[in-house]
Formats: structure tokens, C-alpha cells, sequence
């Protein structure tokens, strides 16, 4: 059975950043992306990242720089993010995870920075990768190494690899435990 592609909305007023974010998403695979849409039915998409004002209410959004109030936002990144996160950063929201639950006011004193907005008991040294972001939000699925390392496209090895690495990072017991300490932390949304 055929997988629906991920449709992901670019609204960025950096053009090359745009096309730098859609050539790091197509090498995801299964990734629709489009520059220009219908504001009729921005509801299409599964993700919207923009740099400006929500497109909408109903899909989530991944903002860069500061968050302007209302939409539905689910993370916050500064205007330096790469493509690299903004792309590992679209699928975790795409799975259904906010990344953020800093408030818009939160997300201006931060926006320049090159840390991702982050909720204030966080500590402001945790930093995941992309991939440990992935593999964050595979763990809150309950998925195997095995699956993890098929959704990511790299070895088992280098999938427990990344398991390890996050479960060090947050200071967990285990995977349940990881998942526990991420959404308290403000690190995931179920």
C-alpha cells in the first residue's frame, strides 16, 4: 500500500532559503512541497512553514523568527535555522508534535539567536539534532529500532545510535522514560 506523500506549504520571503528547505524535504522522499497556493484551501497541507503571517488556522505552522499571535503554531525556529532542521522539524510536526509551547513574546526575545524556542524549564544546554528530533518523535510511537531505522533511512546501528543519544540527552532511564521527560519538558505535544 502506497504511503500519502507529506505535503509541506514554503510561504518564505527568502527565496533561496526556500528552495535550499525544498531540496532538503524532497531528499526525504515522500514529501509534496509547494511554493505558491490557493489561499482558499491552505487546508491541503499537512505543514506550513513560514517567515510571515499564518496562512491559516487549521494547519500547523512552523514559524521563523518571531511567532505572530494566533494560527496554529507548533514550533519556532530563528531565521538562521538550515534546511536540515526546518526539514527534520516539519516531519515531527507533521507527526503530530509541537516543538514549542513558548508564547509569542517568548519568541521574539529569542528569534535571533540560533536556538530553537524552547519553554523555560528547558534547559537552555539541551540541544537535539534533527535526526534526534525525528528519533524522539518515532520513540513517542512506540517504534522499534528496526522502524526507526527504516522511517530515517539509515542502519539499525546508526538508528541505536540515535536512540542513545537522546535518552543521554534528556538524562533518561529509557524510551518511555525519554518521551515522559520530552513532553514535560515541553518537547513534545501529544
Amino acid at each position: 500500500m502506497a504511503q500519502r506523500p507529506l505535503t509541506v506549504m514554503i510561504a518564505l520571503s527568502d527565496s533561496e532559503q526556500a528552495e535550499e528547505l525544498e531540496q532538503a524535504l524532497g531528499e526525504r522522499g515522500h514529501v509534496a512541497v509547494a511554493t505558491s497556493f490557493d489561499l482558499e484551501q491552505p487546508e491541503d497541507f499537512d505543514v506550513v512553514v513560514t517567515d510571515g503571517e499564518p496562512v491559516d488556522a487549521a494547519t500547523p505552522h512552523i514559524v521563523l523568527g518571531a511567532a505572530a499571535p494566533g494560527g496554529n503554531i507548533h514550533a519556532v525556529l530563528p531565521h538562521s535555522a538550515d534546511a536540515a532542521l526546518i526539514a527534520a522539524v516539519t516531519t515531527v510536526v507533521a507527526a503530530g508534535y509541537r516543538l514549542s509551547a513558548a508564547d509569542a513574546a517568548d519568541a521574539n526575545e529569542t528569534a535571533d539567536t540560533d536556538e530553537a524556542v524552547l519553554p523555560r524549564d528547558v534547559p537552555h544546554n539541551l540541544s537535539l539534532s534533527p535526526r534526534e528530533l525525528e528519533t524522539l518523535a518515532l520513540l513517542a510511537d512506540g517504534a522499534s529500532n528496526k522502524v526507526i531505522a527504516r522511517q530515517l533511512k539509515v542502519s539499525v546501528h546508526t538508528a541505536k545510535f540515535h536512540v542513545a543519544a537522546v535518552l543521554a540527552k534528556l538524562h533518561a532511564q529509557n524510551r518511555a522514560d525519554a518521551v515522559a521527560i520530552a513532553l514535560r519538558q515541553g518537547l513534545l505535544y501529544l
